[in-house]
């Protein structure tokens, strides 16, 4: 007898994240968190377009929106000296997914804070009978035993053991899970240290006529400011040097000095400015050298700590559980062999590894903006240089829809992937396997998109002339549906997206990840690629 099928170690946006995929897919779970509740910190900002399209699905997009800064915000990067002082220049984003009039997604990016977003997914989680949460609880150890995982945990009444069919890593940089089985960190440790500073005060004066996602300063101080919300919420991270200052010297009137530097010289004698928390870190740029120890799995930050810049953090750790609970489910529902869940490991280390090389070249580019402008020597086609070299950081549309999948629980067909000039800022929708199904208008019983098909179950999207009998429609593992019969496609724009015609067919996977596809099925062929990937 287990206590539940998922325990889950962790109650930020990754812990929630599954807590909230595994309910919706009617496995139950419990979550152990060391903190009291929820951190009022800002932390994370940034909401992806996948990620949002995943929260359009558990119905809670509009009140992310709601929490989230108004579009001209999140339209560029302003890089100047100091807030109040000379501009650098501007970088236009390019990261909402409209381009060129066509529309890449139903979902936006977004501009909120991770506060917020764990408030949130905690509403979602309060009506969802299969997820317990259990605060002021710090897991102590862990024991694997056959074909269940015991942990040790103590909380408000005492130390007990709880006892699960899997558990998820989901406690952060310092995981506690990861350190009791000896998983080393691969990459850089340590190549920035960090203070971040929540602080209130009205920069409408500097921000209003320029908003920006980030406002990039350089002398006297290197900072960033983020706006965090309407109400002069903001965040500053401010990067020292360890050589010259100690971390534990950043109380909140020392922050708010560098701060007041960083906005300019001439502030107001009545100015108000009030830093309410101060949070010590060091970026990193690390990957887990393996996310799955027998029933123990790794996700988001104790799997991989990226720098913020381009903000892929928790997206990637909302993006590792999106990967893993349908195949938690899966195999508990016994479709499949429990080889499946090798396939998580597969299929995220290397887009972890990616993000977190490419958030290091955006930081890398920032560093050489920085540099010139503090150098004194620079010309002003030098800085318009630097500043052209880094639009990889604040255009990376291809990185955040166009993330693909080479290996795992897919089959290749013999297809190369679109051919773009530059793959982190330009995306081209594609159903070939292992990337991210295209998102497609459709009107099907509430769904106004074909990613709304894909949650629960794999899906079959059959050409109008293949014979669906044949396909096996009562799979308990499979939907099916027919273009023209079930969906709708008088223009093909349907067939032509997923690259077949009246014959031909695509096998998407729960999370949005075609499978399988063959533009010459005519019917039998997808269910024996399904089975043969579940048994696999």
């Amino acid at each position: 007898m287990t206590d539940t099928t998922v325990l889950i170690a962790g109650a930020g946006p990754a812990g929630l994240s599954m807590a909230i995929l595994l309910g919706r897919l009617g496995l139950d779970s419990i979550v152990v968190e060391r903190r009291s509740g929820i951190n009022p910190h800002p932390r994370a900002r940034s909401v992806n377009v996948r990620t949002a399209e995943l929260m359009r699905q558990w119905d809670v997009l509009d009140e992310i929106e709601a929490a989230s800064l108004p579009l001209p915000w999140t339209e560029q990067f302003v890089y100047c000296e100091t807030l109040a002082g000379t501009e650098i220049g501007r970088v236009i984003t390019g990261v909402q997914p409209v381009v060129d009039g066509v529309e890449l997604s139903p979902a936006p990016w977004l501009l909120t804070s991770q506060d917020r977003i764990e408030e949130i997914l905690l509403r979602r989680l309060a009506d969802m009978g299969e997820v317990q949460i259990c605060w002021d609880t710090e897991l102590l150890e862990v024991a694997q035993r056959g074909d269940q995982v015991t942990a040790e945990v103590r909380g408000p009444s005492g130390t007990r053991h709880l006892t699960a069919r899997w558990l998820v890593g989901a406690d952060g940089a310092a995981s506690s899970v990861r350190r009791s089985l000896d998983i080393e960190m691969d990459g850089i440790a340590s190549f920035g240290t960090m203070i971040n500073c929540q602080f209130y005060a009205d920069l409408g004066p500097w921000t209003d006529h320029r908003p920006a996602a980030l406002y990039w300063t350089t002398s006297p101080a290197r900072n960033v400011f983020q706006k965090i919300d309407v109400n002069n919420r903001w965040l500053c991270q401010l990067n020292y040097d360890p050589s010259m200052h100690r971390a534990e010297d950043f109380n909140t009137e020392v922050a708010a000095e560098w701060i007041r530097r960083s906005i300019g010289p001439d502030l107001p004698d009545d100015f108000d400015l009030r830093v309410t928390d101060v949070i010590p870190w060091v970026m990193s740029s690390t990957v887990a050298e393996r996310f799955r120890d027998g029933r123990v799995f790794l996700i988001g930050d104790a799997a991989h700590q990226l720098p913020p810049t381009g903000g892929f953090g928790m997206n990637t750790a909302v993006q590792d559980a999106h990967n893993l609970a349908w195949k938690f489910a899966a195999v508990a529902g016994g479709h499949a062999g429990e080889g499946l869940l090798d396939t998580y490991e597969t299929e995220r280390a290397p887009v972890a590894q990616y993000n977190a090389d490419r958030s290091r070249e955006n930081s890398r580019s920032v560093g050489r903006i920085r540099r010139l402008v503090e150098s004194g020597t620079a010309t002003v086609e030098q800085k318009r240089e630097a500043l052209r070299a880094s639009t990889q950081y604040g255009n990376w549309l291809g990185m955040d829809l166009g993330l693909r999948y080479d290996e795992g629980c897919l089959i290749p067909d013999g297809t190369e992937p679109p051919q773009v000039d530059d793959p982190v800022s330009e995306y081209v929708p594609t159903a070939r396997p292992g990337h991210r199904a295209p998102h497609v208008p459709i009107d099907l019983d509430g769904a106004t998109s074909t990613l709304d098909l894909y949650d629960t179950q794999f899906v079959l999207l059959c050409g109008a002339d293949v014979d669906t009998e044949a396909e096996a429609c009562t799979h308990p593992a499979l939907r099916v549906l027919q273009l023209d019969a079930h969906l709708e496609d008088p223009e093909g724009r349907l067939a032509s997206a997923h690259g077949i015609g009246r014959v031909g067919a695509v096998l998407v996977r729960p999370d949005g990840h075609v499978a399988w596809r063959d533009p010459q099925a005519t019917g039998g062929a997808a269910i024996a690629a399904l089975d043969s990937l579940l048994r696999r």
